[in-house]
């Protein structure tokens, strides 16, 4: 069965088009998913450099853990879709080898059985349509949600115990630009009416982040093609290059991502997990190699690996569990799980 969230084909993208209306009972459109995740987070307060509140939404994607204090947190970050609202959804599901079996959101399907359910997955949901937006970018992200993630009441004795990230694509700029926001209120004091709350729940999230896992996450930039394939949609409305946003200026982005992850470096524990994938696959005859290997692999010495059967499109949603791009992702859950029985 066709991936419902594959993405089109350039020739088949319509940017006046919208997703289908969702039926009752049909909420997320993948096979395998019963129930719609819980929007734990929808009503956190947040600010845009605008004055308008912007709602990141937290979805709770393993609802059956109820402990406030779960062996293990995991957080997942979404990478650019053309549809804002569907962009965690898109992101976060299997792909068909044969084009038989069914999609699924494999963190919520997958992850509980195969580490326990007394793991909490939440996946966030924020603006990602940088390649549009020159006023939405992951500096201002980040600094959202540090209001709507981490210091939620509703979170804050997570992150007594150890917290991992996964995050694909532009999702890892957002990841990246979170932590370093978060070392900013710890140790740089950011502003000059520091809430103690806001520091000491950055302390404790940087203290017990473990480890993170990346897929083609353009660490140190990416080629022409990344711009090129991003902004295509948004060409066809405006021809002004100011409005292309994040992508707009190919050697301008490289510059931001090379400075970024730098801070994102110097803001974490030195022995904290990094495992990051690489796309092998060209997406098609016109497009290339959108992250290459050794921007994707950047930030990661020894768990690198290439996924010679996945594209950008593709590197994040495994066919199935014995595939490197979970069991990798598996291996390094675990690891982080294993420093926090050792304590």
């Amino acid at each position: 069965m066709e991936n419902s969230f594959s993405c089109p084909k350039r020739k088949d993208v319509n940017v006046s088009q919208r997703p289908p209306e969702k039926r009752k009972g049909d909420v997320m459109q993948i096979h395998g998913v019963i129930n719609t995740p819980p929007v734990l987070g929808e009503n956190a307060p947040s600010s845009s450099r605008q004055g308008t509140p912007v709602n990141y939404p937290v979805h709770d994607l393993n609802p059956n853990c109820t402990s406030k204090n779960p062996n293990l947190t995991i957080i997942f970050f979404h990478g650019i879709t053309y549809w804002i609202d569907d962009a965690w959804k898109q992101t976060w599901t299997t792909r068909s080898i044969d084009g038989k079996e069914e999609c699924i959101c494999w963190p919520q399907m997958w992850i509980p059985k195969d580490l326990n359910d007394n793991v909490k997955i939440l996946s966030l949901s924020y603006d990602s349509n940088v390649a549009a937006s020159v006023h939405n970018d992951v500096i201002e992200i980040g600094q959202n949600l540090i209001q709507s993630l981490v210091t939620n009441s509703r979170y804050e004795t997570l992150w007594d115990g150890p917290v991992a990230m996964v995050a694909y694509s532009f999702g890892g700029l957002v990841l990246k630009s979170l932590v370093v926001e978060m070392h900013k209120h710890v140790y740089q004091q950011q502003t000059n009416n520091l809430d103690v709350k806001v520091q000491k729940c950055c302390e404790k999230f940087l203290k017990n982040f473990k480890g993170v896992v990346f897929y083609s996450v353009p660490h140190a930039g990416g080629t022409q093609d990344l711009s090129n394939y991003f902004k295509w949609p948004h060409q066809q409305i405006t021809k002004d290059p100011t409005q292309l946003g994040l992508l707009g200026n190919m050697e301008s982005f490289n510059r931001k991502m090379e400075q970024l992850s730098k801070d994102f470096m110097d803001s974490i524990n030195k022995d904290i997990n990094i495992y990051a994938f690489a796309e092998g696959l060209r997406i098609d005859n016109k497009w290339g190699i959108l992250v290459p290997w050794a921007s994707a692999t950047r930030l990661s010495n020894n768990n690198n690996y290439k996924v010679e059967d996945a594209n950008h499109l593709t590197i994040c949603k495994p066919p199935s569990k014995d595939h490197l791009s979970y069991s990798k992702l598996l291996e390094c859950l675990k690891s982080c799980m294993k420093v926090h029985c050792t304590k």
